[in-house]
């Protein structure tokens, strides 16, 4: 009896002693993150939590001073035990959203922003984070208002909250306002400032802009109609079948020449290919290449020149040669969004044979388009609405593929929860032959050819990281034709990966 008294006594004292001794080493590693010796606090508040792992106080200091370090992913499971342990302690709060941002954690940085609103809605850093995370979802003007009342709540928070605000204010076409907002960042000098002052130079210039990019995609998708056979319509017995799996790639790269007050430039390369399951003779090497030559107009416009090439391979085989050029004019008119009023002048250069006199059935010749596009978008909800006409003439060198053209097309794109995001889209187009476009030696005469042409297209995507998107995605094309074999529907659906960078 009094033996199990004793250990009991002991047991106590010793629970007592490693608490004791777990609040001086808290005190101990507080005192030294105060002096800026987080390596020694971290090791000291490790201590202090082994010995009382409940100690919200040491996790707090520990994940503090990892994240000063900008030791993200050590510190944010020690965030999230001191979150645990103290829920309404507003500076863990304030902290476990920094470094959930820092990771590139976007939906986890969303929820805690919701919890540092809570708790401390008026610290600069819980609105200069806010910001930060608007910013990333292209509100760019919600996310400069929040920005520049970040750098009102706290002159700390200084220069860095104008130099981003400025940024957003840039995006936003809102000149005036971004310039101000940089001038306070360079005015307080430092690696922000001189940051202030890159971006300041380039404002001037015209804009900024990234100086290289580059986006890839590769994926496999399934084409339930690749040779495009018309409803009614035989294929000749060396094809297969009409449908097929494939392999299909894209890369575009570009880089900005020169910049300066009212003019920029600039190339674009890229290269697209297709690698069929079953049906190669379908292969398809692709490589195009642009210049572009901006000029601006005014503070909300400017216009682009862009003359373009390419060479198309099918199986090996030469397929399409085209090139030309297209002007088009850009201009913001802020809350109602932006729109763009192009033109383009081409040439096509069909390198495989036809059957039938060369005066019909030759395809190559000239092609002139034009049209206007708008989009809006509402930054609140997260959505974008996009819409545009289209009209032109194909003048082919064979009198059968001589057409008129006219046409609309519209989509909408919705930021979901979780980073997701989903695009639909759709157009009708309608092409007018001047004669039969199928030539028929039997046929004393041919009907006049007409497409209506009805596509749809949806979009899933997510983000995995800062440079890498998963995306699924299905098309649909309705070619309705009064001359049968191009009278046909297509239906392709396939998973993608995409690379993206800039500079």
């Amino acid at each position: 009896m009094f033996f199990t008294a004793l250990c009991a006594v002991v047991g106590v004292s010793s629970a007592a002693l490693a608490a004791d001794e777990a609040l001086v080493l808290r005190m101990s590693a507080e005192r030294q993150a105060a002096q800026g010796q987080c390596e020694q606090a971290i090791e000291t508040a490790r201590r202090a939590r082994a010995l009382a792992p409940n100690d919200a106080g040491a996790a707090a200091v520990e994940g503090r001073c990892l994240l000063d370090l900008k030791r993200y992913s050590e510190a944010a499971p020690v965030l999230a035990d001191a979150r645990r342990l103290a829920p309404n302690d507003a500076e863990v709060a304030v902290q476990n959203l920094m470094v959930q941002y820092h990771l590139g954690n976007r939906a986890d940085a969303e929820r805690a922003l919701a919890d540092a609103e809570r708790l401390a809605p008026n610290d600069a850093r819980t609105q200069l984070y806010k910001g930060l995370l608007l910013a990333d979802r292209a509100q760019d003007r919600q996310a400069a208002e929040v920005l520049e009342r970040a750098a009102s709540l706290d002159p700390t928070a200084d220069p860095y909250a104008s130099y981003y605000a400025g940024m957003a204010w840039q995006r936003a076409q809102e000149r005036d306002k971004a310039r101000e907002a940089l001038e306070r960042a360079r005015a307080a000098g430092g690696e922000w400032g001189a940051e202030a002052e890159r971006a300041l130079v380039q404002l001037d210039a015209g804009g900024i802009a990234a100086r290289y990019f580059v986006r890839a995609r590769a994926g496999i998708e399934y084409d339930s109609n690749v040779v495009l056979k018309g409803d009614d319509v035989t294929l000749p017995d060396d094809i297969s079948g009409q449908e097929d799996w494939r392999g299909v790639w894209t890369v575009r790269a570009g880089a900005e020449a020169f910049r300066t007050t009212n003019w920029s430039g600039g190339v674009i390369a890229g290269y697209q290919g297709t690698k069929q399951f079953d049906l190669s003779d379908f292969d398809l090497q692709y490589p195009t290449a642009s210049l572009w030559l901006d000029r601006r107009v005014d503070n909300r416009s400017f216009l682009r020149l862009q003359p373009y090439g390419g060479f198309a391979w099918q199986q090996g085989d030469q397929y399409l040669a085209h090139g030309g050029g297209e002007l088009s004019y850009y201009r913001s008119y802020d809350a109602a969004g932006f729109g763009r009023l192009w033109g383009r002048v081409g040439y096509q250069d069909y390198r495989y044979p036809l059957q039938g006199p060369v005066g019909r059935v030759s395809r190559d010749g000239w092609e002139y388009l034009g049209g206007y596009e708008h989009t809006v978008p509402f930054d609140r909800s997260g959505t974008t609405v996009r819409a545009g006409v289209v009209a032109g003439a194909y003048d082919a060198n064979g009198r059968d593929y001589d057409y008129a053209t006219g046409g609309g097309y519209g989509g909408v794109r919705q930021e979901l929860p979780l980073e997701f995001a989903v695009d639909f889209s759709g157009g009708f187009d309608y092409e007018a032959y001047q004669n039969s476009s199928f030539f028929d030696p039997t046929a004393i005469s041919s009907p006049k050819r007409r497409d209506k042409i009805w596509t749809a297209q949806a979009e899933l995507e997510r983000p995995l990281t800062e440079w890498l998107i998963l995306s699924g995605r299905y098309r649909y094309r309705d070619n309705d034709s009064n001359v049968e074999p191009f009278n046909y529907h297509r239906h392709i659906a396939g998973g993608y990966l995409t690379v993206v960078w800039s500079d």
